[in-house]
């Protein structure tokens, strides 16, 4: 009767940590509320902020908070009619050199549509106030590897000049990287 009890007392030890950990892994993945970010001062309209020239600098964390790389970003955008056409060059701190070309459109107020030649499928944008989320999926390499993830973008308008990007990589929908941008006119 002792061996039996001790063995029932471990398996519900094990039991309560796995589902400690399962619930902590639940609720630490669940998406954050954009709205408390929001700016009654400041609008953020997407099309007209992108259109003409803008500089960036951003870098890219692994999820064990690693700097993995650094780059800088010039961007050209032209709106016509409820898009945009933006041009991405992007170099980075190892000398490489990446262009990508995207054409975001306003399907109706405050909700986007973008694409590009690496998105699978559409992002889809929606604006609340000063902030913005577009989710999409896309390919990316890594080494000589290319892998489908999805990228969860969060932007803050912080100023008439500044937006800041906060992104997240997800493979199987678990962070591998996030990736800070900071956007300037």
């Amino acid at each position: 009767m002792k061996i039996f009890l001790k063995n029932s007392m471990k398996f519900l030890r094990i039991k309560f940590f796995i589902f400690s950990f399962v619930f902590s892994f639940l609720i630490g993945c669940s998406n954050s509320n954009m709205e408390n970010v929001i700016s009654e001062d400041i609008s953020f309209e997407l099309l007209e902020y992108f259109n003409g020239e803008t500089k960036a600098w951003g870098l890219i964390v692994d999820r064990f908070g690693n700097l993995q790389r650094t780059f800088k970003v010039k961007l050209t955008g032209k709106t016509n009619d409820k898009q945009l056409l933006l041009k991405e060059y992007f170099t980075y701190n190892d000398g490489e050199e990446e262009y990508r070309e995207w054409v975001i459109r306003e399907t109706e107020p405050g909700y986007y549509e973008g694409k590009s030649k690496d998105t699978i499928g559409v992002a889809e944008g929606k604006k609340f106030g000063n902030t913005m989320r577009m989710v999409y999926d896309t390919t990316i390499s890594i080494g000589d590897t290319d892998i489908k993830v999805s990228f969860d973008d969060r932007l803050v308008k912080a100023d008439k000049n500044v937006v800041i990007n906060r992104a997240e990589i997800l493979k199987w929908g678990i962070k591998i990287a996030d990736v800070t941008i900071f956007f300037s006119k």
